[in-house]
C-alpha cells in the first residue's frame, strides 16, 4: 500500500519587465503586461500551481476601479504548436511571452484574482490557483495579463511568482 501526499514545487520568479511602473489606463482598450507561457504539458506535469502576486505602487490617491484585475490565459499544445484559448478583446492576441497587452472588457480570459487598492501607497498582494481560475483542471499552459485601474502607477518592486503542486506516493 502506498501513500499519496500532495507536493509542493519549488517557486519560479516571472519575468516582470513590462509590469514594473505600469501605469494606470482607465480608457478601454486598456494598457496591460502579459507573462510568459508556462508549459505545463511537454515537462511539469502537475496537478495545480500556485500563483503570488505581489505589487508595489506609487504613492498615489485611489481613484477609477480602485482595483488592479489579473486574468489567466489558458493554452492548448497540439503536439507542434501552442494556441491561446482566450484573447484580449482587441486585434492583438496573447503571444506567450513576457511583454505589454491591449485588453478590452469584457474578454475571454479566465479570471484570476482582483487586488482592492483603498489606501495610498498600499502593496497589493494576492494568490490564486490555475486550476480553480480554470474551471477545475491544469491546461496544457497558461499565462497570466494584468490590467492596472486602482489609480496609482505600479512600482517597481512588482513580483509575480508560481510553484507546481504534484502528488508523490511512498
Amino acid at each position: 500500500m502506498t501513500t499519496q501526499n500532495i507536493a509542493y514545487g519549488t517557486w519560479a520568479s516571472m519575468t516582470v519587465t513590462n509590469l514594473q511602473s505600469l501605469a494606470i489606463d482607465t480608457t478601454d482598450p486598456y494598457s496591460g503586461w502579459q507573462s510568459a507561457r508556462v508549459d505545463n504539458q511537454t515537462s511539469v506535469l502537475a496537478l495545480d500551481y500556485e500563483v503570488q502576486i505581489l505589487l508595489s505602487t506609487a504613492a498615489t490617491a485611489p481613484a477609477d476601479d480602485k482595483t488592479v484585475y489579473v486574468y489567466v490565459v489558458p493554452w492548448i499544445y497540439d503536439g507542434s504548436t501552442w494556441k491561446p484559448m482566450a484573447n484580449f478583446s482587441t486585434t492583438t492576441r496573447p503571444t506567450g511571452t513576457e511583454g505589454t497587452a491591449s485588453m478590452s472588457e469584457p474578454n475571454s480570459m479566465k479570471y484570476g484574482i482582483a487586488l482592492p487598492y483603498v489606501i495610498t501607497g498600499q502593496p497589493l498582494d494576492g494568490m490564486f490557483t490555475i486550476k480553480g481560475a480554470c474551471d477545475g483542471i491544469v491546461p496544457d499552459g497558461w499565462s497570466l495579463a494584468i490590467r492596472n485601474n486602482c489609480g496609482a502607477a505600479l512600482g517597481t518592486g512588482c513580483i509575480v511568482s508560481y510553484r507546481p503542486i504534484t502528488v508523490t506516493n511512498t
